[in-house]
């Protein structure tokens, strides 16, 4: 039997503050909620200090790398800074190195997440080459499948047959084929070549399938899309970088889709504060620093995982957004998305993923724990210290370092 534990402070979640308050969490579930602590083998006080006890935070797309590419990051390092950041669950992308799509990488990738893992944890799988390779991926403990644009081009009868799954999670990555065509070009020509016309049609082409499947647009970039997204019924997540950073030539600043313009981020971040974003989703995409070099060439993606939910917060501390709201982001909202109960919320019964934290005005630094140390947004304002991340009823950080979790679980197994 896990040891019982008591987590005390403001307590909060996407229905508001409750006031402050303990947590009591037994064998990975939180069993109960009182206004002192209990008679707990471990017992965490922060009642008094302004410290929040939430929800952990969930992160349903991460690029955790791994198998062959565990040079860039690995299942341990990501899910490392992960806890850091008081994100308690990752879901994983299948675009690895081998791809995801066969029965032999996923559970190759499914085995090193069990094995490494401090945070709970899922992935989802690539659409494969035939029907009945679907079926196989399907049978493992997976949160759905993703769509790319390359997927569009030559296996859109396999993805046809995903999307007409009944209540299936298909994540899909709105940009139509053509988009990914040049190869070498300028942040700002990207920007241009890659427009927000090829998000549409994408989603356009997706709701003529006339999908039965749970559609989950990711990473938005432009207000158009989201648009489109919540007119078909989709649900949609965009990214820390597109609604923080500013394109620029830099190496660091290439990602897909890529950066927009100040007016468009603009645009997007007053639809998030109207209520029409679902969730908020990294795309932590961590790379080797010699990947990262030449301007032309380098490869797209941006690191998160360490920093994203600090930043965002700046959104509460400048008045922008509520506390609750900014929970249902980060928590509640990309539980729904998953299907998953039992998370994002603060009440018995629930999984014991819990984040700690004070607001508090600092610089952003390297990261100590992913693999990938550059990043666009070094020395950038963060508005909050993750006092402890609890995952399970668990400690898997303190504040100061990561500890080994035996309880992190895949909730979609059987």
């Amino acid at each position: 039997m896990q040891p019982s534990i008591a987590v005390c402070g403001v307590l909060a979640d996407y229905r508001g503050i409750q006031g402050e308050g303990c947590v009591i969490a037994e064998d990975g579930v939180i069993v109960g909620i009182t206004g002192s602590p209990p008679a707990a083998q471990l017992v965490l006080d922060y009642r008094g200090q302004g410290v929040y006890v939430t929800p952990g935070f969930i992160d349903l797309h991460v690029h955790l790398r791994g198998l062959l590419q565990s040079y860039r990051e690995d299942e341990y390092s990501g899910t490392a800074a992960a806890a850091s950041s008081g994100i308690t669950m990752v879901v994983d992308m299948p675009n690895t190195q081998p791809r995801l799509a066969t029965l032999e990488a996923l559970d190759a990738k499914l085995a090193a997440l069990r094995e490494q893992s401090v945070t709970d944890y899922s992935l989802y799988a690539g659409v494969p080459d035939s029907i009945e390779e679907v079926r196989k991926l399907a049978s493992r403990p997976i949160a759905g499948f993703k769509v790319y644009p390359d997927d569009l081009a030559h296996r859109l009868d396999v993805v046809h047959y995903i999307l007409d799954l009944n209540n299936v999670l298909v994540v899909v990555h709105p940009e139509l084929p053509e988009a990914e065509k040049p190869i070498i070009e300028s942040n700002t020509l990207r920007s241009l070549h890659r427009g927000c016309h090829w998000e549409t049609a994408a989603v356009d082409l997706i709701a003529s399938l006339r999908p039965r499947a749970r559609v989950h647009i990711t990473h938005a970039s432009c207000p158009s899309t989201l648009e489109h997204a919540r007119a078909y019924g989709f649900t949609v997540d965009i990214t820390p970088h597109h609604l923080l950073l500013e394109n620029g030539e830099d190496c660091l600043l290439r990602v897909n889709p890529p950066l927009r313009s100040k007016a468009e981020q603009t645009h997007l971040l007053k639809k998030l504060l109207e209520g029409e974003v679902d969730a908020i989703a990294s795309d932590h995409a961590p790379h080797a620093w010699r990947e990262k070099l030449e301007p032309l060439s380098c490869r797209p993606g941006i690191p998160w995982l360490e920093a994203w939910p600090q930043m965002l917060y700046c959104l509460v501390e400048a008045g922008a957004l509520k506390l609750q709201e900014y929970l249902w982001l980060t928590s509640r909202g990309p539980a729904k998305i998953l299907g998953l109960d039992g998370y994002g919320v603060l009440e018995p019964g629930a999984r014991a993923n819990i984040a700690v934290f004070r607001p508090a005005t600092r610089r952003v630094h390297i990261p100590r724990w992913s693999k990938a140390k550059q990043i666009p947004y070094f020395m950038e304002k963060s508005c909050m210290d993750v006092v402890a991340t609890i995952v399970g009823g668990s400690i898997v950080y303190d504040g100061y370092k990561i500890s080994s979790n035996t309880n992190p679980i895949n909730p979609y197994k059987s």
